[in-house]
């Protein structure tokens, strides 16, 4: 199955900035704060196709090595609405400034609740929400993964381009 993957290129503050690059320089996320990646502007997914899952990939570490709170939700509707929030499942965090590791929440076969097209994966926004008294996450990207099955493409039966026909499955030059 084909993926397309991109960084986020748009956060709700600049606060969170620092979440927009591959850099090791992070933005701090911590109780009480809520921080959207409002647009990730390098995904591509042809029209027609069906989205088959959805994965976030973030890099840091954070106050607990087991977070043990479900912190990443997604929206499809321009952030009108978010989805269940899920934990990462790659576990346990680096709890080191000098330790970034790379976790996971979602999947190749996970929509996040959510129904899904072409044009509103592409769309996607992330919620970083941190309700737990003392936890805090420090990232340093969120990079978003959109897993698809390409559309049929349709060919009529007789087709001409610049002088090219095809005519009932025959080829025919002119």
């Amino acid at each position: 199955m084909p993926t397309t993957h991109s960084l986020v290129t748009a956060v709700s503050h600049p606060i969170y900035n620092n979440l927009m690059a591959d850099d090791g320089v992070v933005a701090r996320v911590r109780e009480g704060q809520t921080a959207v990646c409002t647009a990730f502007g390098s995904l591509s997914i042809p029209a027609g196709s069906t989205i088959d899952g959805i994965r976030i990939f973030v890099e840091g570490y954070t106050t607990h090595a087991t977070f043990g709170e479900d912190c990443f939700s997604v929206s499809n509707d321009g952030g009108s609405s978010f989805s269940t929030e899920q934990n990462v499942t790659t576990e346990p965090w680096s709890t080191s400034s000098g330790a970034h590791l790379v976790e996971t929440a979602g999947g190749t076969s996970e929509l996040w609740g959510k129904t899904w097209n072409a044009t509103t994966a592409a769309a996607i926004q992330v919620q970083i929400k941190v309700d737990s008294a003392g936890h805090a996450f420090y990232l340093d990207y969120v990079q978003m993964e959109i897993t698809y099955t390409e559309g049929l493409v349709v060919v009529p039966k007789s087709l001409t381009i610049n002088g090219v026909a095809t005519i009932n499955g025959q080829l025919t030059i002119k």
